[in-house]
C-alpha cells in the first residue's frame, strides 16, 4: 500500500504532498505539461533558442533560476568571531554587540566579478563562503538551462518527425517498418525470446518484398 509523502515547505516553497501512486502520476503529468508549456514559451520568445541564447535572455533566465535557488537554499546567519564565520549560538544571536552577517544567494551575487576576486586577499574566510554559494548557484542555473534546452529540442524534433512521417510514401513506410522490426527482433533475441527467429524473419521479408515490388 502506498504511503503519504509530505515534504515540508522551504522558505516560500509550497510543501510537496503525495497521497499515493495515482496522485504521484497525476502530479507528475501536470509537471510535464508545465515543462512543455515553458519550453514552447522559450521557443516563441528567444530568437535562435535552443541553439543560441542571447546574453540578455540568459541573464533574465539566470535571474529567475537564482531566485528559485535562493528559495530552496535560504540565506544563513553567521557570527563573525576573530575573522571566522560560524553558526551563532543563542547568546550570540541575542547579543546586540555581536557582529553578524546574513549570507545567501543575493549576498553572494551582490559582488561584481572584480570585487569577488579582491575578496580572496581582503577576507579569505568570507571569500570561501561566497565562492561556494556562487559555484553551487551557477551549477544549478546551468542545469536548469540545460533542462529547458532539452525540452525545447524534444518539441522541435517531434515536429520534424511528424513532418518526415507525413512526407513518406507507402513504399518508404514499408522499408521503415522492416528496419524497425529487424531492430526489435535483434533486441528480443538478445533477451532470449524464442520467437525472435532471424531466419524466418528474413524469409518472410524477402517473400513480402518480392510480392510487393513485382506484384507476385
Amino acid at each position: 500500500m502506498a504511503t503519504k509523502a509530505n515534504h515540508p515547505a522551504q522558505a516560500g516553497i509550497a510543501p510537496l504532498i503525495i497521497k499515493d501512486l495515482e496522485d504521484l502520476g497525476y502530479q507528475q503529468a501536470g509537471t510535464y505539461q508545465a515543462s512543455v508549456g515553458q519550453a514552447q514559451y522559450a521557443l516563441d520568445n528567444i530568437a535562435g533558442f535552443p541553439d543560441e541564447v542571447p546574453q540578455e535572455a540568459r541573464d533574465k533566465l539566470y535571474a529567475g533560476y537564482r531566485k528559485r535557488f535562493s528559495q530552496i537554499n535560504p540565506a544563513k546567519t553567521y557570527a563573525v568571531i576573530n575573522g571566522h564565520y560560524v553558526t551563532p549560538t543563542e547568546d550570540q544571536l541575542k547579543n546586540p554587540k555581536q557582529e553578524r552577517v546574513e549570507i545567501g544567494v543575493d549576498y553572494a551575487f551582490s559582488y561584481s566579478s572584480q570585487e569577488f576576486g579582491k575578496l580572496s586577499s581582503t577576507n579569505a574566510a568570507l571569500h570561501e563562503l561566497v565562492k561556494e554559494i556562487r559555484e553551487k548557484t551557477s551549477t544549478y542555473c546551468s542545469n536548469r538551462l540545460g533542462d529547458l534546452k532539452r525540452q525545447c529540442r524534444k518539441i522541435l524534433n517531434q515536429g520534424k518527425e511528424r513532418k518526415r512521417t507525413a512526407n513518406k510514401n507507402f513504399s518508404e513506410y514499408v522499408e521503415a517498418f522492416f528496419t524497425d522490426a529487424f531492430d526489435r527482433l535483434k533486441s528480443a533475441k538478445s533477451r532470449g525470446d524464442a520467437t525472435a527467429d532471424l531466419d524466418r524473419f528474413n524469409k518472410a521479408k524477402v517473400a513480402f518484398m518480392v510480392a510487393w515490388k513485382h506484384g507476385e
